[in-house]
């Protein structure tokens, strides 16, 4: 209850900002649904990385690399599952932002499908990534607590981009919550299609593209992980 009564808040915070920039018929659910669902989908980046320090942790590491499945089966096992958490998180959150908080999707529903579905793998191979380049669970752990509200503030999740400073807005661009965000944007107040969210999911797969490469190039499965100091 009190969820609903702080996000009721929150819808007519945003309202004003939303109409200013131009969207009169706004009711703060456009901003702050979509917004939620990106911050709670970046808890999928610290799912991810325990999936592999939780290995060490129970000292099953060595097994699984015995096991006959490769190095890509191995990292595909781990993430594919987180990837379809984050896809049904996403429904739930929406379903209930339409029941609940009166959310208008203006344009097509069709089109938030391949948004989601690349925000969703985006975060689950920074999860790889992230995870290729920390030794411990408490490196992890930190860069995912610290991306989430970074990545959010920045990208436009926890608050309109229309009221950050000009620095973020600049930056904005170099983080995934600013394209998913984007795209949410096109279709919910804009009213847009498939074609709206082109950009947005291309640049989803080319920081994906980004991330892969990145795990790939320092990911070493001899290397021994600290769960817990």
């Amino acid at each position: 209850m009190r969820a609903a009564h702080r996000r009721a808040r929150m819808e007519h915070a945003f309202r004003p900002a939303l109409v200013q920039a131009g969207h009169p018929n706004a009711n703060g659910a456009e901003q702050v649904v979509p917004g939620q669902g990106a911050m709670m989908a970046f808890f999928v980046v610290s799912l991810v990385t325990f999936a592999f320090f939780s290995e060490f942790t129970w000292g099953t590491w060595d097994r699984l690399r015995a096991s006959p499945a490769g190095s890509i089966e191995i990292v595909l096992g781990k993430a594919i599952p987180r990837v379809a958490m984050v896809l049904a998180q996403f429904v739930v959150v929406f379903v209930t932002g339409i029941v609940i908080f009166d959310l208008h999707i203006r344009g097509s529903v069709i089109a938030l499908i391949p948004l989601v579905a690349a925000f969703s793998v985006c975060l689950v191979l920074l999860g790889v990534a992230v995870t290729a380049f920390c030794r411990t669970a408490q490196q992890a752990g930190s860069f995912a607590m610290a991306g989430m509200v970074l990545f959010g503030a920045i990208g436009g999740a926890l608050v309109p981009l229309s009221v950050l400073p000009d620095w973020a807005r600049t930056i904005a661009p170099a983080v995934p919550t600013y394209w998913v965000m984007r795209g949410f944007r096109s279709v919910i107040l804009d009213g847009g299609g498939l074609g709206a969210v082109m950009a947005p999911v291309a640049v989803l797969g080319a920081m994906t593209i980004l991330f892969a490469a990145l795990a790939m190039r320092r990911l070493r499965f001899d290397e021994t992980k600290i769960a817990w100091i």
